[in-house]
């Protein structure tokens, strides 16, 4: 395990498991995680050539359009089974359009659920440790260098152009042989040569950290490196997520403000799903990207490539930023800027790994470029575009800036180049349905964080934290509006009593905010809050009497 479904359309793999005469004649059910299921019509389980399940129909349980894993029980008809041995077959039913995913999916995990007893296909991981060179020459592994960082066959470019220059990221998320012989020959690298660059990129000095079905940053306790914690951290619910933040579904009457000094967003589980690494590399790369904006994008990486300081990397993410914008103001495709900050964040993904994934700062140095939340930020434009060429962009966004948010939050240093604007950020999490406790949990992280450092002198300005307030009034629990409320009032109450002043446009944002949300307080909470907010509130807090 996994079963690695990989290869042209009809690529077929299959398992054999025994049943007895009494689990065939009980309720039969499947319990299924496959990874990858793209597209309609692409992914089929056949048990003893009979068509059992179209793991990818519409709406099915399977089927997931940015290449998440998915886990489902189904319901099969007992007919399919036999009692002795049965063939499990899974296909690949078509090549699927999305060409930048790997061509095919894979089986994570399968059990037969047969009345009370569950049936687990047992079968031994493939491991990474054992995997070796398939040929361990010097002269195959140049010529699979050469292949990858060089060569191309079918008119396209070289590996190495969409992937990190080396191929490391190939050998650090634990692609396997079968997967990149496999992808080799779709872009019509002969078998031989497939072979070649499967041992180039097996003899990498590069440890396996992570898995192309585990979402690469991906919070949760096993976090490491840039790896994640496993497609099994994903959480499956809000309430899930209330409890591993909060220890309960409920906030606490008495929240610290600063929140975000002590909350380690790298260990937290979360029930969004960070992008795969798939969903990381670009779908397309024309050769003229590089030469728009008078080659900056070019220039940028080269010198990204030769001297990969903290400056290269900033041009770098600058001008991929100014490309992307000019595809966007020229041909009004949101899917290319998507792309050019794809093509960024793996490049600059490299350059962390160089820094060292296992430092404090999570090989992104303070000011670094915050390379996820800019290719959610071309999803978030794209969302409010209200584009439907891109498959859930409000979901795409909320998964790279939750990727975001785990690696690099801002660290409390932030200048005024944050890493994230929580405002936004809440508006995301909101359009992506993911629920009261994290929009909670990102006004709690976010005010904490924009209080801190320069942008602490945007307190009394709309700018500052009252920003933040709207939308979990909107959403919350009246109990969780209340304790949010009384937890800024105490902080504004600080910043008056130090001589801050508040501005015209603090108190419109303060106002909208608590009149979006008042009507669902009951009298005597609005009492409550009207006693703790500071006099120069009062006028803020006038709807609802």
């Amino acid at each position: 395990m996994p079963l690695e479904v990989l290869g042209p359309a009809g690529t077929e793999v299959f398992v054999t498991m025994m049943l007895d005469e009494a689990q065939v004649r009980a309720p039969i059910a499947l319990e299924l995680t496959v990874h990858n299921v793209v597209e309609p019509s692409s992914a089929e389980l056949h048990i003893n050539g009979k068509m059992a399940l179209d793991l990818s129909a519409s709406g099915g349980p399977f089927l997931s359009p940015v290449g998440d894993a998915r886990s489902a029980r189904v319901g099969i008809d007992a007919s399919t089974l036999r009692a002795g041995a049965n063939r499990f077959a899974f296909r690949y039913t078509r090549q699927v359009h999305d060409l930048a995913a790997v061509s095919g999916f894979r089986v994570l995990a399968m059990a037969v659920i047969a009345g009370e007893q569950t049936i687990v296909l047992d079968l031994p991981p493939d491991s990474p440790a054992r995997w070796e060179p398939i040929r361990s020459d010097a002269a195959s592994r140049e010529r699979g260098r050469i292949y990858f960082q060089e060569t191309s066959r079918d008119g396209g470019p070289a590996c190495a152009r969409c992937h990190a220059d080396s191929g490391a990221d190939l050998q650090y998320y634990g692609f396997s042989n079968r997967s990149i012989r496999r992808r080799a020959m779709f872009h019509l690298f002969t078998a031989d040569e497939s072979d070649d660059m499967a041992s180039y990129i097996r003899s990498l000095p590069v440890a396996v950290a992570g898995r192309p079905y585990d979402p690469p940053l991906q919070p949760g306790p096993k976090n490491h490196g840039a790896a994640g914690a496993g497609h099994e951290a994903i959480l499956a619910s809000d309430a899930a997520f209330a409890t591993a933040t909060f220890g309960s579904e409920a906030l606490s009457p008495n929240l610290p403000w600063n929140f975000a000094e002590t909350t380690d967003t790298f260990r937290i589980p979360t029930r969004a799903a960070a992008p795969t690494w798939m969903r990381w590399l670009p779908r397309d790369l024309p050769d003229e990207w590089f030469t728009r904006v008078g080659g900056t994008l070019g220039r940028a990486e080269q010198l990204l490539r030769t001297t990969p300081t903290l400056a290269s990397a900033q041009t770098f993410m600058s001008a991929a930023l100014a490309v992307g914008k000019d595809l966007l103001v020229e041909t009004g495709d949101y899917d290319a800027k998507i792309n050019v900050l794809r093509f960024a964040a793996v490049k600059l993904w490299d350059w962390s790994r160089n820094n060292g994934f296992d430092r404090p700062d999570d090989g992104v140095p303070d000011q670094g470029p915050a390379y996820p939340y800019e290719v959610g930020f071309a999803f978030f434009e794209a969302a409010q575009a209200g584009t439907t060429a891109i498959p859930d962009p409000w979901g795409q966004a909320a998964a790279w800036w939750w990727a975001q948010l785990a690696s690099y939050p801002g660290r409390g240093f932030s200048t005024g180049k944050r890493p994230l604007n929580f405002q936004d950020v809440l508006t995301v999490a909101d359009m992506a349905n993911l629920g009261s406790a994290h929009l909670a949990f990102l006004h709690l992280y976010g005010s904490s964080e924009e209080s801190r450092g320069a942008i602490a002198e945007q307190w009394g300005t709309a700018d500052g934290p009252v920003r933040l307030l709207e939308t979990p009034m909107r959403r919350l629990l009246a109990s969780d509006r209340v304790a949010l409320l009384r937890r800024f009032f105490a902080r504004e109450a600080e910043f008056l009593a130090g001589g801050g002043m508040l501005n015209e446009d603090h108190h419109r944002a303060l106002s909208q905010a608590w009149t979006v949300g008042c009507e669902t307080l009951a009298i005597d909470q609005r009492a409550e809050l009207r006693t703790a907010a500071p006099r120069a509130l009062a006028k803020d807090l006038e709807a609802c009497p």
